[in-house]
């Protein structure tokens, strides 16, 4: 009794804090007359402003710090030394499932009131729920999903930890429902389309970025032959291309631009400038290979080190010697509108030049490779000069084996997707194509950890089925593979 009554207690102080900071922000940001509160669409602002803000704070703290974005002058933060503490995996935890229940109840609202848009809504729910849904197993392995979310709904307080491989094939089922929903092209009432940050309710754009986000996690799995993967790469991108529509700009980007003003701040833009830069710094290969580039993002991205010079960091060095810090992110970063990234159009070309490569699809993997970095440059306000093109570092050359030219891709790859939660580690987890730096501190045996440990406070009110995922995974460190996980070194 003592156990449930502690669930219980939590889950509604949750719920309390959850539902105040929605019924909020939804009467400060819409019109009382018009739309209620428990309405679809006035769930997906708050959802997607939640969901964004939790993924950029950890992705400064700890996606930077593992892919050498940023290494901290804290000599007792171990994450750029490959030890991540157990405590660091509660935030994403909770930020993510409180929003999932926000987002599933968009679809059960548009679904139970079938007015006007009810279809649109539908298919943004799906979406919505197929990109947090993935950062949440591909952050833990197996992890509750198809029980999730249902505390109130049904009383299951202790759902069971669904296999990664299960979780996937649904994600996928989801995004294909998503693109028959929003195929339709419905419209919402005209009074609601501002109340979607992100593409102003229009049903094209969410479901061409369903289906680049669908050909983001088919490639994550496609060295799974169960997966079926290859087979629906080919369809989506070469055999069935009307069906499955998907980005064609940066106009199309998925991204909430901030405006910072109320409710879509840049989290970071009240925050003072020592505690946004003043313990990192750039490390030296995020800032070697831009120079090394001639990369005009340099100077949008990263201060001086000193006049006219830019300088790292070492990545992963030992304790006790702490080097100076040089060059570090520009104050004008925690105002910039470009924080709230989700997936943008540079990263789906790039991901076009993979499958290319690869042989999955019959595409140009070299006019996809160029096209992602012009869009990335334009993304962040640049353009790339004739000479970055063409430079035998960034454009493909007919002796290129295979291997020289994903290193490109990626590269250019984890540019693009700056600051974007923890894409840069996901992808480095799949393929190990960046060449990062190795500092004499590293520690876990030098081993770039694959995972986040499941938090202390599930392992504690939810043990059973705790137990049960980490005897199919093989326990709960940084290091057990999940599905997905190829096994590289």
């Amino acid at each position: 009794m003592k156990k449930y009554i502690r669930i219980t207690f939590l889950l509604i102080l949750g719920s309390i804090v959850f539902q105040s900071c929605t019924k909020d922000f939804v009467e400060k940001n819409t019109d009382p007359n018009k739309v209620s509160a428990v309405a679809p669409q006035s769930l997906i602002a708050p959802a997607l402003v939640n969901v964004l803000s939790t993924n950029l704070s950890r992705n400064l703290r700890i996606n930077n710090e593992l892919m050498q974005v940023t290494v901290t002058i804290n000599d007792n933060l171990e994450i750029q030394r490959y030890e991540i503490r157990p405590s660091e995996s509660e935030s994403s935890w909770s930020g993510w499932y409180v929003q999932l229940t926000n987002i599933r109840d968009i679809y059960q609202r548009a679904n139970d009131a079938k007015q006007v848009g009810y279809q649109t809504y539908m298919g943004i729910s799906l979406v919505m729920d197929a990109w947090v849904s993935s950062l949440i197993t591909d952050m833990y392995g197996d992890v509750p999903y198809f029980d999730s979310n249902k505390g109130f709904s049904e009383g299951n307080l202790t759902p069971k930890f669904d296999k990664q491989e299960d979780i996937y094939g649904d994600i996928f089922r989801k995004l294909e429902e998503a693109n028959t929903l929003l195929k339709e092209n419905v419209a919402v009432e005209s009074a609601n389309t501002a109340m979607d940050p992100i593409y102003n309710s229009d049903a094209t754009k969410w479901r061409k970025f369903g289906n680049s986000l669908y050909l983001r996690l088919l490639l994550r799995v496609a060295h799974k032959t169960e997966s079926n993967a290859v087979a629906k790469i080919k369809e989506i991108l070469e055999t069935n291309v009307a069906e499955y529509p998907i980005m064609q700009s940066n106009a199309e980007t998925a991204a909430l631009y901030y405006t910072n003003v109320q409710p879509y701040m840049n989290p970071n833009y009240n925050v003072r400038d020592i505690d946004f830069n003043g313990t990192r710094g750039y490390s030296e290969f995020f800032i070697n290979n831009l120079m090394d580039l001639g990369d005009p993002r340099l100077k949008i991205w990263a201060t001086e080190a000193t006049l006219g010079i830019y300088g790292g960091m070492q990545s992963g060095y030992a304790r006790g010697n702490v080097p100076e810090r040089q060059s570090t992110l520009l104050a004008a970063l925690k105002s910039d509108a470009r924080m709230g990234n989700m997936m943008n159009y540079a990263e789906l070309q790039f991901i076009i030049a993979e499958c290319g490569i690869r042989g999955y699809a019959n595409v140009d993997a070299s006019a996809a490779n160029l096209k992602g970095v012009n869009a990335a440059m334009e993304f962040w306000g640049t353009t790339a000069p004739a000479t970055y093109l063409t430079n035998p570092k960034v454009a493909f050359s007919n002796a290129d084996p295979e291997t020289e030219k994903l290193k490109k891709v990626h590269l250019q790859k984890y540019y693009a997707m700056m600051f974007t939660d923890f894409q840069q580690w996901y992808e480095y987890r799949r393929t190990q194509l960046l060449d990062l730096y190795k500092g004499p501190g590293l520690l876990n045996n030098g081993k770039m950890p694959v995972r986040l440990n499941y938090p202390i406070i599930v392992q504690s009110l939810n043990r059973e089925n705790y137990q049960d995922a980490v005897s199919r995974m093989g326990g709960d460190g940084i290091n057990e593979k999940m599905w997905w996980q190829p096994t590289i070194n």
